[in-house]
């Protein structure tokens, strides 16, 4: 009753994303207006039932949420659309969903279709909290700062080509870039944190690809240092930090990537 339980959550939370891509995307491209304020609150929706999930499908497998990599998955994207609804209300970026909705659903599929979790290492550390909590909530801050970024471009890029219709479908490019870097303060210290923990697991275990995973990681977090740094020293915005802040962004996917397939390469390489 219980694993029945957990895939009609399971379900029901990717029906409820699936259709907020549907509407945001809709809506972006000018159609189904009528409907495109359903979107924001169809997220809203699937915070509860991806909780839900998350809770009950741990039960079904005996395995504790913060101890392997995809429950982390499907915990930091549920963690992103929560401070989605949290954000749009202060920042007014409900078009961002348009890009954290469709995360939410691929980390939700691949936590559940990519690799097992019978193939994660159980590690017993006093840093593996500290580790984990810092992480999924920078990976969600960060996935909010993503967006941001992408739709800036999306934005930019309509009013450079005084392409106009539907400019006002996203909000200003002021507004986004000042969101984009909020969230990247914010992820920040907590990637820095997950990181240094993260040296101090990576001891515990060993495999070919650890050096990789360690320095792609260092690279994601030197590039997204650096586009704070060169902000607050250089005045970077707009283009150059959206570039920077998607590519820090993308290597750190990279990372938790591995970790999700590691599986699948055989052992703990």
């Amino acid at each position: 009753m219980t694993a029945q339980l957990a895939n009609l959550l399971f379900g029901a939370t990717a029906v409820v994303y699936a259709f907020a891509s549907v509407l945001f995307v809709a809506d972006l491209l000018g159609r189904a207006r009528a409907l495109a304020g359903w979107a924001p609150r169809l997220v809203a929706v699937g915070v509860p039932l991806h909780a839900a999930h998350i809770v009950v499908w741990s039960l079904v497998l005996h395995v504790c949420p913060v101890e392997g990599i995809h429950f982390a998955l499907s915990v930091a994207s549920m963690l992103a659309c929560f401070a989605y609804v949290l954000a749009r209300s202060r920042y007014r970026v409900d078009a961002v969903g348009a890009f954290v909705a469709p995360q939410a659903l691929a980390f939700l599929l691949a936590s559940r279709f990519v690799g097992t979790v019978a193939d994660e290492p159980r590690l017993r550390s006093a840093f593996l909290p500290f580790h984990v909590v810092s992480n999924l909530l920078g990976i969600a801050l960060f996935t909010l700062a993503f967006a941001a970024a992408v739709a800036y471009l999306v934005q930019e890029h309509r009013l450079k080509s005084k392409h106009f219709e539907g400019v006002e479908r996203l909000p200003p490019v002021d507004a986004l870039d000042r969101a984009e870097h909020r969230f990247l303060a914010l992820g920040f210290p907590l990637l820095t944190i997950g990181i240094l923990t993260g040296t101090i697991w990576a001891r515990e275990i060993a495999g070919g690809t650890g050096i990789a995973r360690a320095s792609i990681a260092y690279a994601s977090w030197v590039l997204i240092g650096g586009v704070l740094l060169l902000r607050a020293a250089a005045g970077w915005r707009g283009r150059r930090a959206a570039v920077g802040t998607i590519l820090g962004f993308g290597l750190s996917m990279v990372v938790m990537l591995m970790y999700l397939v590691r599986g699948l390469w055989g052992g703990h390489s």
